[in-house]
């Protein structure tokens, strides 16, 4: 007993300590209501991608409730080690992925989406290797580099190298090495993010539902080159066992009158903060900041960008790695994109109008600055209506029912 005890302890002090960060976004669509809304992410949301980078062979076509938009992985250890790595998202798919990732390719009838395994095996090589960056493929200088290259800007970050090569039934480059600073992956779902936001008029309620405290979020209007913020303070959890907890957050959106570019420098140097304080390096950080501040910060709309718990990430996207990390950090931000009552009843009104499309009408229809959210909000447009249509019928009916009552 006392020389099998010995041996353990030998061989784990040769144990290999590793330490992952992962950083990533969950874009949710609200209507004023608060609820969350299925919403349309169309190939054109692939073009920001480098070529190399796997894609489902019928795009990303279909509607889902929430958007994992760029959650990459970061590895630290100690020296070069073998490993693997499996992502699952809670009533969801993985779609995009880069090194390509192993396993079954999953096909859903009802959505018609192709989604990858979200499986890596491979080895990781220190951050000096030359010849390991060497093969890290190139991002064309025909795409914007933020959406994909920004989060190659962290020095420390070691390289992973995929076992895999290629993946059938799936858009794949072979040609590519499947060499990377991070793994990337993208993914789509339908289950509710346990935060809601709700508005009425310009004032905003943000909920937080799960157990665990929201530290850090903001409010922000972007209006034709203008903008505006305001923090959303501290959210506890849910309450529970009859203790009382400030787990809302009301606030009012202040008129967009500031210059978009300083409030997106702003905010850029506040995010970058919070999310070094939950746990990524400052290059970290930087990077998610870069990669995601032309869409947080400067497009139009009304939006509340909140920190998610780290519990409720691995409830909804849980992560396996092995060997097991010593550390594991993963700092997500929620993006609920709200369309305002002013912006549903605008689309109500527009798309009940007898005017046949036209110049005119299109010219309306920009006016309301809508976006990649257009799709999703008209869903918004629809169930407000078929909620009026619904209240009114019914409203006629019991008007029937009391006038035979009454004999009338």
């Amino acid at each position: 007993m006392k020389v099998t005890l010995l041996a353990c302890i030998g061989l784990a002090s040769f144990a290999q300590a590793l330490e992952v960060h992962e950083w990533g976004t969950f874009t949710v669509l609200s209507g004023s209501n608060g609820m969350q809304v299925p919403w349309y992410a169309g190939n054109e949301d692939l073009a920001g991608l480098p070529e190399f980078v796997s894609k489902p062979m019928l795009g990303k076509s279909g509607f889902a409730k929430i958007r994992m938009e760029t959650p990459v992985i970061y590895f630290y250890p100690e020296k070069e080690m073998g490993i693997s790595v499996e992502v699952s998202f809670a009533d969801g798919r993985i779609s995009e992925t880069f090194p390509h990732s192993s396993g079954e390719v999953g096909f859903d009838l009802e959505t018609n989406m192709i989604s990858a395994p979200g499986k890596w095996t491979g080895r990781l090589h220190p951050p000096t290797d030359r010849a390991a960056l060497a093969e890290i493929p190139a991002i064309p200088d025909s795409i914007h580099s933020e959406p994909y290259g920004a989060a190659r800007e962290v020095p420390d970050a070691w390289i992973f190298e995929s076992d895999l090569k290629e993946i059938p039934g799936l858009q794949v480059q072979p040609h590519f090495p499947q060499m990377e600073k991070f793994i990337f992956y993208r993914g789509a779902g339908n289950a509710d993010l346990p935060i809601y936001a709700s508005m009425y008029g310009d004032s905003v309620t943000v909920l937080n539902n799960s157990e665990n405290t929201i530290p850090t979020g903001v409010a922000l209007r972007v209006r034709a080159g203008k903008a505006s913020w305001v923090s959303v303070s501290k959210l506890a959890g849910r309450p529970s066992n009859g203790e009382s907890a400030m787990n809302l957050s009301r606030i009012t959106f202040p008129k967009p009158d500031r210059p978009l570019d300083e409030v997106e420098s702003e905010l850029a140097e506040v995010w970058k903060k919070a999310l070094a304080s939950e746990g990524l390096t400052p290059a970290e950080a930087s990077a998610m900041v870069e990669t995601w501040r032309k869409t947080w910060f400067r497009e139009s709309g009304d939006r509340i960008l909140t920190l998610v718990p780290q519990q409720v990430t691995d409830a909804m996207l849980p992560l396996k790695i092995t060997p097991a990390p010593e550390k594991t950090t993963r700092v997500f931000v929620a993006r609920f994109e709200m369309v305002s009552p002013e912006r549903e009843e605008a689309l109500v009104g527009l798309l009940n109008s007898s005017t046949s499309a036209g110049k005119e009408e299109f010219a309306k229809l920009n006016e309301l600055e809508l976006g990649r959210f257009g799709n999703g909000a008209m869903e918004v447009a629809f169930q407000l209506q078929k909620n009026r249509m619904s209240r009114k019928f019914h409203a006629l009916k019991e008007f029937g029912e009391n006038q035979k009552t009454s004999g009338r």
